[in-house]
């Protein structure tokens, strides 16, 4: 039997300490900021940070979501090929503040747009996850960067607000 996307989603939320029932504030309030974090590709894993901000589209049970994502160097990921990689591109998609058919309320999704400071041979990417609320109150977003062809290239990225 196979498990249902809103099924599996409240089960890894709560597998990784996120409440389930986390409420999206309709108006996005206290969820744009600057959020910090990582995540793993097959050269190895990279730094991320995303500055974004949201607003409301009228008559709709989504927000908007616009704002820059940066890639940096982290330690971890000191031995791969693109271990110094660093660039940004901006980025727009939406954030659902209500379930939607299999996705839930936290269901994130944006697309990459045009590249600020472009490294060389490293690709943009989009991304498909969730925004939940942790237990000490910070927002966290966790996900799939859908580089490439296929989705199956990166993995794993996890970012915290620390900033409004």
């Amino acid at each position: 039997m196979k498990a249902k996307p809103a099924i599996l989603a409240l089960a890894m939320s709560a597998m990784l300490g996120f409440p389930a029932s986390a409420q999206i504030p309709a108006t996005g309030e206290g969820i744009g900021g600057i959020y910090a974090g990582s995540y793993l590709c097959e050269d190895g894993e990279h730094g991320v940070v995303l500055d974004i901000a949201v607003s409301e589209i009228e008559g709709r049970t989504e927000l908007r979501v616009n704002g820059t994502l940066g890639i940096v160097p982290v330690l971890a990921g000191a031995n791969g090929e693109f271990a110094d990689v660093a660039g940004s591109f901006t980025i727009s998609g939406f954030l659902l503040t209500e379930p939607r058919g299999a996705n839930t309320a936290g269901y994130l999704q944006f697309q990459r747009e045009e590249w600020l400071l472009e490294p060389e041979g490293y690709g943009s990417a989009n991304f498909r996850g969730q925004l939940n609320r942790r237990d000490d109150g910070l927002w966290q977003i966790t996900g799939t960067p859908l580089a490439g062809p296929t989705s199956e290239f990166c993995s794993d990225l996890i970012a915290t607000r620390f900033l409004p």
